[in-house]
C-alpha cells in the first residue's frame, strides 16, 4: 500500500492538477484575511474553503491517471486498493492545505489575548496560551475536510463517469454542504462562530457524522471500482 500511495502521489504531482486547488485556496484565504478578524472567524473561513477545495482536489486525483495506467495498477494491486490510495492521497493534500491555512490565520488574525502585544510572535504565544479557539478551529477544519472528501468520492468516477455531470454534481454538493442545515460542515461552522446550535447537532456530532459520511461514500466508491475493475 505504501508503494501504491507513492505512485498515486507522483501521478497527482506530475499531472499538475493540484495547482488550481492550491491557488484557489490561497486566494480565497487571502481575500478573507484581515488583521481585525477574530481568530475563531478566520479559522472558520479557512475551514469552509476546504469543502470545495478538497472536493475538487479529490476529483483531480480520481481523474488524473490515464485509463491504461489505472487498469495496470488495478490489475497489479486490485481496483479497490488503487481507488483507496487515490482517495487517501487527496485527503493528505487537504490536510497539508488545512494546516497551512490554520498557520496563516494564527499569524494574520486578531490575537486571542485580552491585551495583545504587537508582532507575530505575540500572536503565536497568545494562541498557545489560549488554545480553545485553535482546537475548535481544527475540529471544524477536520469536519469540512471530511465532507469535501465525501463529496469528491460520491460525485466523481467510478460512481459518476460523465465529466460534465460529475463537475456539476460536485459543485451542487459543495453548495448544499455549506448552506444546508443537514450538512455536518454547516453545523460545525455555525457552532464555531457562536451561533445557536440546532438541537440535533450537539457537541461532537458533526465530526461523527462527517466520519460516517466519508465511510459510506468511500465504501460506495471502492465497491463501484471493484465491480467495474
Amino acid at each position: 500500500m505504501t508503494a501504491l500511495l507513492r505512485y498515486q502521489s507522483a501521478i497527482l504531482l506530475r499531472s499538475h492538477r493540484w495547482i488550481f486547488p492550491l491557488i484557489a485556496y490561497g486566494v480565497l484565504i487571502s481575500v478573507g484575511a484581515t488583521a481585525t478578524m477574530p481568530l475563531a472567524d478566520g479559522l472558520n473561513w479557512s475551514a469552509a474553503i476546504l469543502v470545495p477545495v478538497v472536493a475538487f482536489l479529490t476529483r483531480s486525483m480520481l481523474t488524473a491517471e490515464p485509463q491504461a495506467a489505472r487498469a495496470c495498477a488495478a490489475a497489479a494491486t486490485g481496483p479497490a486498493r488503487a481507488q483507496l490510495a487515490s482517495l487517501i492521497v487527496a485527503v493528505g493534500g487537504g490536510v497539508v492545505l488545512g494546516v497551512a491555512g490554520t498557520c496563516f490565520e494564527v499569524l494574520t488574525a486578531q490575537s486571542v489575548a485580552a491585551q495583545p502585544l504587537p508582532g507575530i510572535f505575540s500572536k503565536v504565544s497568545a494562541t498557545v496560551a489560549h488554545p480553545a479557539a485553535l482546537l475548535a478551529g481544527l475540529v471544524t477544519a477536520a469536519v469540512c475536510l471530511l465532507v469535501g472528501s465525501a463529496i469528491g468520492a460520491l460525485c466523481n468516477p467510478p460512481l459518476l463517469r460523465h465529466p460534465g455531470l460529475a463537475m456539476l454534481s460536485t459543485l451542487a454538493a459543495v453548495v448544499v454542504a455549506l448552506a444546508s442545515d443537514v450538512s455536518p460542515a454547516s453545523a460545525a461552522l455555525r457552532s464555531g462562530d457562536g451561533a445557536v446550535r440546532a438541537p440535533h447537532w450537539p457537541g461532537g456530532v458533526p465530526l461523527l457524522a462527517a466520519v460516517c459520511l466519508v465511510g459510506i461514500t468511500w465504501g460506495a466508491s471502492l465497491l463501484a471500482a471493484a465491480m467495474r475493475g
